[in-house]
Protein backbone atom coordinates (compact mmCIF):
# COMPACT_ATOMS: atom_id res chain seq x y z
CA UNK A 1 0.00 0.00 0.00
CA UNK A 2 1.39 3.56 -1.12
CA UNK A 3 2.17 5.79 2.14
CA UNK A 4 -0.99 8.14 0.57
CA UNK A 5 -3.60 5.16 0.93
CA UNK A 6 -1.87 4.37 4.43
CA UNK A 7 -1.94 7.88 5.70
CA UNK A 8 -4.86 10.63 5.98
CA UNK A 9 -4.82 14.19 7.06
CA UNK A 10 -5.90 13.93 10.81
CA UNK A 11 -8.94 16.20 9.84
CA UNK A 12 -10.86 14.05 6.96
CA UNK A 13 -12.03 11.96 9.03
CA UNK A 14 -14.14 13.94 11.07
CA UNK A 15 -15.64 15.39 7.99
CA UNK A 16 -16.60 11.99 6.62
CA UNK A 17 -18.17 11.24 9.19
CA UNK A 18 -20.13 14.29 9.62
CA UNK A 19 -21.49 13.67 5.95
CA UNK A 20 -22.43 10.53 7.04
CA UNK A 21 -24.11 11.40 10.16
CA UNK A 22 -26.25 14.21 8.25
CA UNK A 23 -27.03 11.80 5.24
CA UNK A 24 -28.02 8.81 8.17
CA UNK A 25 -29.90 11.21 9.81
CA UNK A 26 -31.75 12.59 7.06
CA UNK A 27 -32.74 8.74 6.19
CA UNK A 28 -34.23 8.41 9.71
CA UNK A 29 -35.86 11.50 9.64
CA UNK A 30 -37.67 11.57 5.81
CA UNK A 31 -38.13 7.88 6.65
CA UNK A 32 -37.11 7.36 2.74
CA UNK A 33 -35.19 4.09 1.99
CA UNK A 34 -33.67 5.65 -1.29
CA UNK A 35 -31.47 7.96 1.13
CA UNK A 36 -29.93 5.10 3.01
CA UNK A 37 -29.52 3.33 0.08
CA UNK A 38 -27.67 6.12 -1.28
CA UNK A 39 -25.43 6.59 2.03
CA UNK A 40 -24.81 2.90 1.39
CA UNK A 41 -23.45 3.17 -2.06
CA UNK A 42 -21.20 6.10 -1.39
CA UNK A 43 -19.47 4.22 1.72
CA UNK A 44 -19.49 0.70 0.16
CA UNK A 45 -17.97 1.92 -2.76
CA UNK A 46 -15.08 3.23 -0.99
CA UNK A 47 -14.46 -0.08 0.85
CA UNK A 48 -14.97 -2.57 -2.49
CA UNK A 49 -12.33 0.00 -4.50
CA UNK A 50 -10.07 -0.08 -1.59
CA UNK A 51 -10.82 3.28 -0.87
CA UNK A 52 -9.61 4.40 -4.17
CA UNK A 53 -13.29 5.85 -5.19
CA UNK A 54 -14.59 7.27 -2.19
CA UNK A 55 -16.59 10.56 -2.08
CA UNK A 56 -16.36 11.69 1.16
CA UNK A 57 -12.14 11.91 0.41
CA UNK A 58 -12.71 13.00 -3.05
CA UNK A 59 -15.17 16.23 -1.34
CA UNK A 60 -12.74 16.79 1.35
CA UNK A 61 -9.47 16.89 -1.14
CA UNK A 62 -11.36 19.26 -3.65
CA UNK A 63 -13.84 21.21 -1.71
CA UNK A 64 -12.42 21.60 1.85
CA UNK A 65 -8.43 21.45 1.67
CA UNK A 66 -8.42 24.62 -0.65
CA UNK A 67 -10.75 26.70 1.79
CA UNK A 68 -9.07 24.90 5.10
CA UNK A 69 -5.75 24.41 3.44
CA UNK A 70 -3.04 21.25 3.45
CA UNK A 71 -2.75 19.13 6.44
CA UNK A 72 -0.70 20.15 9.29
CA UNK A 73 -0.35 16.21 10.64
CA UNK A 74 -1.49 12.99 9.30
CA UNK A 75 -2.38 9.90 10.89
CA UNK A 76 -2.72 5.81 10.23
CA UNK A 77 -6.00 5.09 7.84
CA UNK A 78 -6.28 1.94 9.00
CA UNK A 79 -8.61 2.84 11.98
CA UNK A 80 -10.87 5.06 10.21
CA UNK A 81 -10.90 2.62 7.04
CA UNK A 82 -12.19 0.05 9.41
CA UNK A 83 -14.79 2.25 11.00
CA UNK A 84 -16.15 2.81 7.67
CA UNK A 85 -16.29 -0.71 6.57
CA UNK A 86 -18.20 -1.09 10.11
CA UNK A 87 -20.65 2.10 8.69
CA UNK A 88 -21.03 0.35 5.28
CA UNK A 89 -21.61 -2.95 6.37
CA UNK A 90 -24.71 -1.76 9.25
CA UNK A 91 -26.33 0.73 6.38
CA UNK A 92 -26.10 -2.36 3.84
CA UNK A 93 -27.98 -4.54 6.32
CA UNK A 94 -30.40 -1.39 6.58
CA UNK A 95 -31.15 -1.00 3.56
CA UNK A 96 -33.09 -4.13 1.91
CA UNK A 97 -35.10 -3.82 5.83
CA UNK A 98 -36.07 -0.03 5.04
CA UNK A 99 -37.17 -1.28 1.65
CA UNK A 100 -39.24 -4.04 2.89
CA UNK A 101 -41.26 -1.88 5.30
CA UNK A 102 -43.24 -3.01 8.60
CA UNK A 103 -41.24 -4.47 11.73
CA UNK A 104 -38.04 -5.14 8.98
CA UNK A 105 -37.71 -1.38 8.10
CA UNK A 106 -37.58 -0.53 12.35
CA UNK A 107 -34.54 -3.22 12.43
CA UNK A 108 -33.38 -2.01 9.57
CA UNK A 109 -33.54 2.16 10.37
CA UNK A 110 -32.37 1.53 14.13
CA UNK A 111 -29.34 0.11 12.31
CA UNK A 112 -29.11 3.92 10.43
CA UNK A 113 -29.69 5.08 13.98
CA UNK A 114 -26.53 3.59 15.21
CA UNK A 115 -24.82 4.61 12.49
CA UNK A 116 -25.51 8.12 12.70
CA UNK A 117 -25.09 8.12 16.08
CA UNK A 118 -21.59 6.75 15.79
CA UNK A 119 -20.81 9.01 13.06
CA UNK A 120 -22.52 12.27 14.90
CA UNK A 121 -20.03 11.36 18.22
CA UNK A 122 -17.01 10.52 15.84
CA UNK A 123 -17.56 14.02 13.98
CA UNK A 124 -18.26 16.32 17.38
CA UNK A 125 -15.53 14.88 19.85
CA UNK A 126 -13.14 12.65 17.65
CA UNK A 127 -14.10 9.49 19.70
CA UNK A 128 -14.36 7.41 16.89
CA UNK A 129 -15.79 3.50 18.62
CA UNK A 130 -14.66 1.60 14.71
CA UNK A 131 -10.95 2.75 15.24
CA UNK A 132 -11.37 1.60 19.04
CA UNK A 133 -12.65 -1.60 17.60
CA UNK A 134 -10.01 -1.75 14.98
CA UNK A 135 -7.46 -1.32 18.06
CA UNK A 136 -9.01 -4.07 19.75
CA UNK A 137 -9.25 -6.77 17.04
CA UNK A 138 -5.52 -5.67 16.90
CA UNK A 139 -4.73 -6.34 20.45
CA UNK A 140 -6.47 -10.01 19.74
CA UNK A 141 -3.51 -10.75 16.95
CA UNK A 142 -1.29 -9.15 18.71
CA UNK A 143 -1.31 -11.74 21.65
CA UNK A 144 -2.46 -14.73 19.53
CA UNK A 145 -6.45 -14.88 20.07
CA UNK A 146 -7.34 -14.65 16.26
Amino acid sequence: MTAALSQVDARAPRFGQALTATLAAAGLVLADPRVVAALALVLATAVLTRWRVDAWASLWRRVAVPVVGPPAEREAAAPHRFAKLVGATFTGVATPLVFLGGSTAVVGYALVLAVAALAALGATTGFCLGCRLYQQVGFFRRVGVV
